[in-house]
This record gives structure tokens, sequence and C-alpha cells, in this order.
């Protein structure tokens, strides 16, 4: 199941003094959400942006995500509840002005970390920010949600020079 990445905003409804975006995931979208994370639930995802002009046909969105999850605890798998909130700050430039990545060679791409972040599209007269969004969640998602209370019952393992395939012998031998 992949996830619904379509919420996009036409570059022509966007005024000189920006445009304000405020969008929360339906249950439908929150259930891809879901699916798509492998995680117990989504109680809402909300995203409230700013576009705006910025020059040469390019725009600048800015803003907040925020979603509330459930997930399994990494100790007792018991269902916990986290939120994320997350900053977005993107560009999107008509895709003519992306210039493409340096190769190297056959194998790949060169990365350059000190390169500035690159642009997203503009594609068919629309900025699409719906897949930003998910990445920002997925982004923000907890690693390894542990509820406070949450124990590991740890046992040592016995000792090796006890432990071989005919010890339970041993045993009924012995109480003979």
């Amino acid at each position: 199941m992949t996830i619904d990445t379509t919420w996009t905003v036409a570059v022509t409804d966007v005024p000189d003094s920006g445009l304000r975006v405020a969008r929360s995931a339906t249950a439908a979208e929150r259930a891809e959400l879901i699916a798509a994370f492998d995680i117990l639930g989504c109680s809402s995802l909300d995203c409230d942006l700013r576009v705006r002009a910025i020059r040469q046909g390019r725009y600048r969105v800015t803003g907040t995500i925020k979603a509330v999850v459930t997930q399994a605890c990494v100790v007792s798998l018991e269902p916990i509840e986290a939120e994320v909130a997350e900053a977005i700050d993107v560009e999107f430039w008509p895709a003519d002005q992306i210039a493409a990545p340096a190769k190297t060679d056959d194998e790949g791409e060169f990365f350059d970390p000190n390169a500035q972040d690159a642009a997203e599209p503009i594609e068919q007269g629309k900025i699409a920010y719906g897949r930003l969004v998910y990445e920002c969640v997925s982004a923000g998602l907890p690693a390894y949600p542990r509820k406070a209370d949450a124990a590991l019952n740890w046992r040592a393992a016995p000792d090796s020079a006890d432990v071989h395939p005919f010890a339970a012998l041993a045993k009924l031998k012995q109480k003979s």
C-alpha cells in the first residue's frame, strides 16, 4: 500500500502575500500511514504551512507538521502513544532550474555534504507538499519507543559447561 502524497497547491493560487495551507489527514490517509510505517495507530496528522513566492518562479514552504501516533513498546510490546512535531522549510523550483547532480563514475552519484539542500521540483504548475509531510512524520517517529515503567526481566544464560545435549539424561542417571 502506498501513501497518498497528492497534497498540492497550484502556484496560480498563491497570492503575493503568501498562502496559508492547513490540512488534516482523513481516516483513510491515516490508515495508509499506519500500514506504510508499520505502526499501531495514528489518531491525528495535521500540517500548518505557509507558501510564499521568493523569486524567479520559486516558492518556499515553511511550517509545522504534527501527528499523534501509537507504536509498540520495544520492551513490553504494549501500545505507547507519541507526539511527533516537525518543522518544515523547503524551496520548490521550476524543474528546469534544478541542476542535475554531478556524476563521478558509473556506480552512482557524487554526494557533497557541504552542498545546499536540493530544491523540490514544481511539476505541472503544482507544489506537491504531501510527500514531504509524510517524510517529516517518518523522520520524527521515535526509533525505540519505550513505556516509562517497562522493564526487561532478563536472566543470565546457564554456564555453558553445564549445558550439553545429554544434560537431561545425566540428571536422570544421577537420580537412579
